[in-house]
């Protein structure tokens, strides 16, 4: 099932696995489910109950908003195990992104806050509204706060690897003829730029994905079968 959803929506999965990493905290948070258990722990590090609960309902409200009418309860099924893969996926990330030094500061975790729709009046940060807006949800802000640098680290290790990833001019001609075999005299250049963009975006990410394999390999993982079978 997974496999058939990345097929089918490739141009979208990248922003829905992000809003998974910090349990969507850009779409909507829900109150912590009761379900303190471990769902899995990761090189001891625990992932919670409460947190599958929370990413697993937003990935449903998700692909819901997405998808409308489409949606059934055969094309949710799986997606629970989803969950909880891009939930370890995310943890893995933050623990390397330890091990090789990365930081995020207050200040840089203060200023993604800021930049959060939800929290602004007339375009700017509001301090009453940031916090009237997670005492509905019954959120701390520390707690968000930490979730907020959390997703931070985890992206300077994952641009980490992105920078790594070219794209050279033979590739970029080569690749185009094999996805455009209809291609007439002249689209190349035409449509050079915005194919490097998109070539470099699915290069960036395939790199992503193989350094989290690569992780998987030597970490410890153990998960709870009554939760997801991975």
């Amino acid at each position: 099932m997974l496999e058939q959803m990345r097929k089918h929506m490739n141009w979208i999965m990248w922003t829905i696995l992000v809003m998974i990493i910090v349990s969507f905290l850009f779409f909507g948070i829900y109150p912590s489910s009761s379900g303190a258990g471990a769902a899995a722990t990761v090189n001891g590090d625990i992932i919670t109950s409460g947190e599958l609960n929370r990413a697993y309902r937003n990935m449903m409200e998700t692909y819901r908003q997405i998808f409308k009418d489409q949606f059934n309860d055969t094309f949710s099924k799986g997606l629970r195990n989803q969950a909880l893969r891009e939930l370890i996926n995310n943890r893995l990330l933050v623990q390397e992104a330890k091990n090789v030094g990365l930081k995020v500061s207050d200040e840089e975790v203060r200023e993604a806050i800021k930049k959060v729709p939800a929290f602004s009046v007339q375009g700017r940060f509001d301090r009453p509204t940031y916090e009237r807006y997670l005492d509905s949800v019954n959120q701390k802000p520390s707690a968000f706060e930490e979730a907020q640098r959390e997703y931070l680290l985890r992206r300077k290790m994952e641009r980490l690897v992105e920078d790594g990833v070219e794209v050279t001019e033979s590739e970029l001609a080569s690749e185009y003829a094999a996805k455009n075999p209809k291609a007439k005299k002249g689209d190349f250049e035409k449509n050079r730029d915005s194919f490097r963009k998109t070539l470099l975006a699915d290069k960036r990410r395939a790199a992503v994905e193989a350094f989290v394999q690569g992780l998987y390999k030597t970490a410890k993982i153990k998960t709870n079968k009554s939760e997801a079978e991975l």
